[in-house]
């Protein structure tokens, strides 16, 4: 398995940071905002009353019903809360899920670039890998016809808004994968944890595609809530007892201040319109600005905090540019190795999660190193 090299250079800039230097993070994806009020609020109120213990292994109903009249309001979507599972965090949902439909024999599809998690949780279910590269040819999708240059895949994971590169699923794209997969006996699983950060647009869940859809969520991106490990899913009915044996096993229950924190979260709708309004404003920054030092931005991202940016000019293999960067111009950057393989040397992610005065410095920063360096 390798290493998630961005938090390794997290780890490396905190060390840095330890010694009195000053970074600039351009490279995790963790939200620039304190946790809303209204959710910390849920959370003291639930210590008060005591609700320390463990909690169905489902997650308590409650929050189920919570998530359930989200899609009801939000999506216009009518989902049970009978299929709706509260997992500890996304990941704990992939793990459940993995463990569930993968095994030896079994093979799991993913976009390349895409999210690293994906491929090593399902080494854990020692299944196959088939990567599917994705170029700004196909505006960074995994479109139906790619599937046709791989085995069917009994597991097809997209992440919908994108990460690394911030792009968002054309409905139709996702309504034909679906019938694809179903066609061939395998599974739809589109992670929508970015789902509350787009910026141009409506953005549709695919749980309205059909029931036989995983969708992936949590509240850790849009609520900034990311180290309270809190996610969701919408399984199919047949796949929520099996589910249930799994967590009941591997994780007991999710956090329980977590969830009824969590019930909390929609009711401060105002801060979050702001929170994606300001990701927006720091978007139209960055995207032009990198573009000017030279970096290459092929397509817009139209949600999450990423951009997914080409460094051909520069002459240096990604990691060997990062490392650079942090060292030399103290500001932290993702190599594309951490995506994949396809393009991962000519790529890196910046993430537009922090304050805006921080990614105008981390600009400054990086048009003085490479100059410095005569790259400018």
């Amino acid at each position: 398995m390798s290493p998630f090299y961005v938090m390794e250079l997290l780890e490396k800039a905190r060390l840095m940071e330890a010694r009195g230097e000053h970074v600039i993070h351009m490279e995790v994806g963790e939200p620039g905002f304190a946790t809303p009020d209204t959710i910390k609020e849920a959370a003291v109120r639930a210590l008060a009353d005591g609700k320390t213990f463990y909690t169905h292994s489902l997650g308590i109903p409650e929050l189920r019903e919570t998530i359930a009249r989200h899609y009801r309001e939000n999506h216009a979507l009518e989902i049970s809360p009978d299929r709706i599972i509260v997992t500890s965090g996304s990941s704990g949902a992939f793990i459940l899920l993995f463990a569930a439909l993968l095994e030896r024999g079994r093979t799991l599809a993913i976009s390349d670039p895409g999210y690293p998690c994906y491929r090593n949780i399902a080494m854990l279910a020692d299944s196959g890998l088939s990567p599917i590269p994705v170029s700004e040819n196909t505006h960074y999708e995994v479109v139906p016809e790619l599937l046709d240059d791989i085995p069917p895949p009994d597991l097809l994971v997209v992440a919908n808004p994108s990460n690394p590169t911030g792009i968002v699923y054309r409905a139709e794209t996702l309504s034909a994968l679906h019938d694809r997969l179903s066609a061939r006996g395998g599974v739809l699983v589109v992670d929508e944890i970015y789902s509350g950060l787009v910026y141009d647009g409506e953005f549709r869940s695919s749980a309205s595609i059909a029931d036989d859809v995983i969708v992936v969520s949590g509240f850790s991106k849009a609520f900034a809530m990311t180290g309270w490990r809190l996610g969701w899913m919408i399984v199919p009915p047949g796949l929520v007892r099996p589910i249930q044996k799994l967590a009941q096993n591997l994780f007991i229950a999710p956090p329980s201040i977590s969830q009824y924190a969590a019930l909390g979260a929609h009711a401060g709708k105002e801060g979050l319109a702001r929170m994606c309004g300001l990701y927006k404003q720091r978007r139209d920054f960055l995207v032009p600005r990198l573009c000017a030092l030279g970096f290459s931005v092929p397509v817009r991202p139209e949600g999450a905090f990423y951009i997914y940016a080409g460094i051909d000019r520069f002459g240096m293999d990604s990691m060997v540019f990062v490392q650079r960067a942090l060292s030399e111009a103290k500001v932290a950057i993702t190599p594309g190795y951490d995506f994949g393989a396809f393009g991962a040397a000519s790529h890196v992610r910046f993430s537009y999660a922090d304050r805006l005065e921080n990614l105008v410095e981390g600009c400054d920063r990086l048009e003085g190193w490479l100059r410095e360096i005569g790259q400018l």
